[in-house]
């Protein structure tokens, strides 16, 4: 009986390791295939989480951009609030005025404004149109004169040479600098400061100054002169200054 039974046995031996290979292999297949889903699930989570983030973005860059408009709606329908004050024929409550208006809006704002201003048919208009591009004239004259004493040297050879190149025939221009000389002022001055104004008024149009600006650079370069620790580039730009100053018309 023994000897008949074993051929059963045999045969059923490779069915059994054939059965488990194909197990094995399955389970390998099943666990690729479920490691290839949810790749393709997390990509598919992630896309979706960086288009949730990219609305979020460009909703925030829209609330900005209403909240920006609101406020420049705001704005303008200040200044709209103020234009018969420009029509004032006092020209101190008008150029109050225009400062105001100056104040509440962008350098370009102001710019259309007192640009249509000038084309009105309202002669007061017109003058408040000149009166606004002259305080956004002064104002960048102001900061640029102020920048020939910054701290860095790139911002002063910046500021000196606007002003040498836009400036050179401006009698307010020459003021502005020759103010920085005054008594009260002139402690504010860095060596370089000091040097720089110089310069710019050795560089500008002798038509442009007047005899009470010759008289107020004369009393700098003494000021100036007067100190005991200023250097050779200093005592330069003042034998310069004085050079220049006997080119001019006025004395």
């Amino acid at each position: 009986m023994a000897d008949a039974n074993e051929p059963l046995v045999s045969k059923s031996k490779p069915l059994v390791e054939r059965a488990g290979l194909w197990i094995g292999t399955l389970g390998s297949l099943i666990t690729i295939v479920l490691t290839l889903v949810n790749a393709q699930t997390k990509n598919e989570i992630d896309k979706r989480e960086e288009n949730l983030k990219a609305l979020e973005v460009q909703l925030k860059e829209r609330t900005t951009g209403i909240e920006e408009s609101k406020e420049r709606v705001e704005r303008y329908k200040w200044v709209l609030s103020l234009l018969p004050s420009l029509m004032e024929e006092d020209t101190s409550k008008r150029n109050f005025t225009v400062a105001l208006v100056r104040l509440a809006l962008t350098k370009d704002e102001a710019e259309q404004l007192f640009s249509g201003l000038q084309a009105s048919a309202s002669k007061e208009l017109r003058q408040a149109g000149q009166q606004g591009f002259e305080s956004i004239e002064n104002q960048e004259l102001n900061r640029l004169v102020l920048q020939m004493n910054a701290n860095s040297s790139e911002d002063r050879r910046s500021a000196v040479a606007k002003l040498e190149r836009e400036y050179s025939s401006s009698a307010a221009a020459i003021s502005l600098v020759l103010d920085l000389y005054n008594p009260e002022r002139i402690s504010a001055l860095s060596p370089s400061g000091v040097i720089n104004g110089f310069y710019y008024l050795s560089a500008t149009d002798p038509q442009a100054w007047t005899s009470q600006n010759a008289q107020a650079a004369r009393e700098a370069m003494s000021r100036i002169s007067a100190k005991s620790n200023i250097g050779p580039q200093t005592r330069a730009a003042i034998a310069k200054l004085e050079q220049h100053l006997t080119l001019l018309a006025v004395q």
